[in-house]
């Protein structure tokens, strides 16, 4: 098994990469979606956070979890989020290698995609670090278009991410989103051509 680190800042296109990946024989770990199932109403993360922020962080007469409100209170404040993450990240690394356990003996190529690589120190889990990167203002103008966040939402966001320059000097293979769809995939080939030799295959 060859364990990946895919990561990037925020808008860089780290998740698209992902699926490109799959389509090459990739087995992708999303810790991001760890995260969503980790805050679904009545798991013990899900308690720990309401506890912490209050309802008001809920949907209207509903039990889920606003993940955009939550986010704009966390960001707003370093405090906050070191909170969550303490609640959050634990469940998540532990899903992680519950995960990695299962394709242990296997010969997978397995791609854990996640924003926090290094902050969480998965990068000490991963044979192999790969870092998207995208110009700051493509970043921005994807972050407006695909998810409809402010300008002062995207700033925090960035703010709160391990830089892209420390990104690259810590990666093994940069991949540049700096074009088109096409040209991502063709970036996609030329990772998964690294990967599979660094597998031995």
């Amino acid at each position: 098994m060859l364990v990946v680190g895919l990561t990037g800042g925020i808008g860089a296109g780290k998740s698209t990469l992902a699926a490109l990946l799959i389509e090459r024989g990739a087995h992708v770990i999303d810790a991001d979606a760890l995260g969503r199932d980790a805050l679904r109403p009545g798991r013990p993360a899900w308690h720990s956070v309401v506890d912490q922020f209050g309802d008001e962080i809920l949907v209207m007469n509903s039990m889920e979890i606003d993940r955009a409100r939550l986010a704009s209170v966390v960001f707003a404040d370093r405090a906050k989020l070191a909170a969550l993450n303490a609640i959050v990240h634990p469940v998540i690394l532990g899903a992680v290698a519950e995960h990695l356990e299962k394709l242990r003996n296997s010969d997978a190529t397995v791609v854990l995609d996640a924003a926090l690589i290094i902050e969480t120190g998965l990068d000490d889990v991963v044979d192999v670090l790969v870092v998207v990167t995208a110009p700051e203002g493509d970043r921005r103008r994807r972050l407006i278009r695909e998810r409809n966040m402010s300008i002062d939402d995207i700033a925090a966001r960035m703010a709160a991410q391990t830089r892209t320059e420390e990104l690259v000097a810590r990666a093994d293979i940069v991949a540049s989103n700096a074009g088109s769809l096409e040209d991502l995939a063709r970036e996609a080939d030329r990772v998964w051509a690294e990967l599979e030799k660094r597998a031995g295959r």
